[in-house]
């Protein structure tokens, strides 16, 4: 039974990731460990399962053997929706404020949020504020911009008075307002925004009953 157990009848032969868009499958297995041809029996999946859940943009993994010859990673990962400044760089949050990584810069366009108070940070940790009711703002505003496919048109979100919130598309400074009725004034932008000019400086008005945009010479 032992020399069974040993043999190289459960080997592991194959290795895929499943549902990862940011990790190669090479590094996750430099993490962990794993190598073609070791054991799949006697690899400690739970102990790679718990390393990889270390890294602040992966949420959730899972090592599964699939008999015969092939070791699964499956991943659930954390993705960025925002930036907000600090001390000439930007901390990547997700759509729950959790800090995934620290940059001098940027890429992808998401939203670069303004206004949030704080002093330090924990990377990996949801990001503590002076001012917890507008970070609060932001996640939900981040939740809906995904829903309403608006995370790459935003350009940058300015909550440091809640009761006049303001984004910024283009040269167009939008006054969003409150977070009241957030939904309406959403779906309200989106259709705006198919016939609006935002190479020119302008401000578009959403607070009101109907929408008014005043561009500027």
């Amino acid at each position: 039974g032992a020399a069974f157990l040993f043999s190289p009848f459960f080997a592991v032969k194959n290795i895929r990731v499943e549902n990862s868009e940011r990790f190669a499958t090479s590094d996750l297995c430099e993490r962990i460990g794993l190598n073609q041809g070791d054991n799949a029996i006697l690899f400690n999946r739970s102990k790679a399962e718990d390393i990889l859940r270390q890294d602040p943009y992966i949420k959730d993994a899972r090592l599964v053997w699939e008999f015969p010859d092939t070791m699964v990673i499956s991943l659930t990962e954390r993705k960025v929706r925002a930036y907000v400044p600090y001390m000439g760089s930007y901390l990547y949050i997700n759509d729950y404020g959790r800090i995934l990584d620290t940059q001098k810069t940027f890429k992808k366009q998401l939203p670069v949020v303004e206004g949030l108070k704080f002093n330090q940070f924990t990377l990996g940790e949801v990001l503590q504020v002076d001012n917890p009711s507008a970070f609060d703002t932001v996640v939900q505003l981040s939740k809906l911009f995904e829903k309403d496919q608006l995370l790459n048109t935003i350009v940058r979100v300015d909550v440091s008075d809640e009761n006049d919130i303001h984004f910024y598309v283009g040269k167009i400074d939008v006054e969003f307002g409150s977070f009241d009725d957030a939904n309406k004034k959403l779906l309200t932008l989106n259709e705006v925004l198919k016939q609006l000019d935002t190479s020119y400086a302008g401000v578009l008005n959403l607070t009101g009953g109907n929408p008014t945009c005043t561009y500027i010479n």
